[in-house]
């Protein structure tokens, strides 16, 4: 018997879960295990508790707020651009471009905040005893997460597949092979040639860079509070799921230096050779 204690003493998991809700008897046992990268500091955390909801009361209001700002960031998220407004008449037809990245970025997080709800509801459901009164609110929160789910499959581009695959990439292609093809014989040819491929580049990170400047604004403003409440509210889950524009951001800077320095040393390149 004294054998079995001991085990049950020295397993890791379990001597956790005895000191769950003392953090500083759990610090010093993790010090003890030579535990000191946070990343797995946060798993055994994780690996420690001892209830499915961190607060169970305050989750059924933190669920829904989360749908109410979801509803509302799919409602408002990329519409109403206000980019663009010394541009004149191409103010609008620059703005569609803008709430073209907009779209993407905010459907997609729509879809992944709906999916990781759904996968974190279920996990929670299963590891929840039976009689436990925790298990009918996240059972109802689940198929919930799963109505999401179906509600935001829409698509990211706001485009049909075939005007996208019938008309943008053959203009993207033609426009390759005729810089391919430019005989840089003339330095005037290839300076004209850098500068205008070299507008575009920038104009396109230009557009992207807004567009994901403008989702990242709905986004923070309609689900940054409520989703950290439900995360609170469900605890040792990790973060929150964050959106792609900081990605797009990156791409939109890359674009710029790359018209700006990289293109016109390619150009000056190939007038030399």
């Amino acid at each position: 018997m004294a054998e079995v204690e001991a085990h049950a003493v020295d397993n890791p998991i379990e001597r956790l879960e005895l000191l769950a809700g003392d953090d500083e008897a759990i610090s010093s046992y993790l010090d003890q295990l030579e535990v000191t990268g946070p990343r797995e500091r946060e798993m055994l955390g994780e690996l420690a508790r001892t209830s499915t909801l961190a607060d169970p009361e305050a989750f059924p209001a933190a669920h829904r707020r989360v749908v109410s700002s979801l509803e509302t960031l799919g409602r408002h998220g990329y519409h109403g651009s206000g980019a663009a407004a010394a541009m004149g008449p191409l103010r609008n037809v620059v703005r569609w471009m803008v709430q073209l990245v907009a779209r993407y970025v905010v459907v997609s997080y729509l879809r992944q905040v709906a999916l990781d709800l759904r996968n974190l509801y279920w996990l929670r459901e299963m590891e929840t005893d039976g009689p436990a009164p925790e298990r009918p609110e996240l059972r109802r929160a689940r198929e919930d997460a799963e109505a999401l789910v179906a509600i935001f499959r829409r698509r990211e581009i706001g485009l049909p597949t075939f005007v996208i695959g019938g008309i943008l990439i053959p203009v993207f292609a033609t426009g390759w092979r005729l810089t391919q093809g430019v005989a840089f014989r003339n330095w005037w040819v290839a300076a004209i040639t850098g500068l205008v491929i070299a507008l575009v580049v920038v104009g396109g990170s230009w557009v992207i860079l807004r567009g994901a400047a403008l989702a990242s604004r709905r986004i923070r403003l309609s689900t940054r509070a409520s989703l950290d409440e439900l995360w609170r509210a469900v605890g040792h889950c990790g973060r929150p799921p964050r959106d792609q524009s900081r990605r797009f951001a990156i791409v939109a800077i890359s674009l710029t230096v790359g018209a700006w320095v990289v293109l016109p040393a390619a150009v000056a390149l190939a007038f030399t050779s």
